[in-house]
């Protein structure tokens, strides 16, 4: 199965970005989040090795930013079986450069999404 799982505290942005990918068509299941801190608790609680997911994630969320995110998702068993990548509006260097220093993450977006970034994420990720 091919799952994506989004991370925006955002739900507009979270709506859209599932519709976008849904209409794609290239994926089984879009899950989505308005919080790091429910993402945990669902890959805490439904992690077993065949629910791998391509997961994007944004950085800048409140209470659990997606750094925080990523140091206590790192503890769960199994973590590495999901394909981790950006997904966000922030225009710092020091956020890519932190991005391209975590071995788990295996690619950062700019915001917004697309089908054509949808369509090269899966290809290169969930194929």
């Amino acid at each position: 199965m091919k799952r994506i799982v989004l991370i925006d505290d955002d739900e507009t942005t979270n709506y859209l970005n599932k519709l976008i990918i849904e209409r794609s068509e290239l994926v089984d299941e879009v899950i989505s989040f308005d919080s790091a801190e429910d993402a945990l608790r669902f890959f805490n609680e439904h992690r077993t090795e065949e629910d791998e997911a391509l997961v994007l994630l944004d950085i800048n969320m409140p209470i659990m930013n997606g750094w925080q995110f990523l140091d206590h998702y790192q503890a769960l068993k199994d973590s590495d079986s999901n394909k981790i990548v950006i997904l966000t509006s922030s225009i710092n260097p020091a956020d890519k450069q932190k991005a391209e220093e975590k071995r788990m993450i295996l690619d950062y977006k700019a915001k917004p999404l697309s089908v054509e970034m949808i369509s090269e994420l899966v290809t290169s990720y969930l194929n």
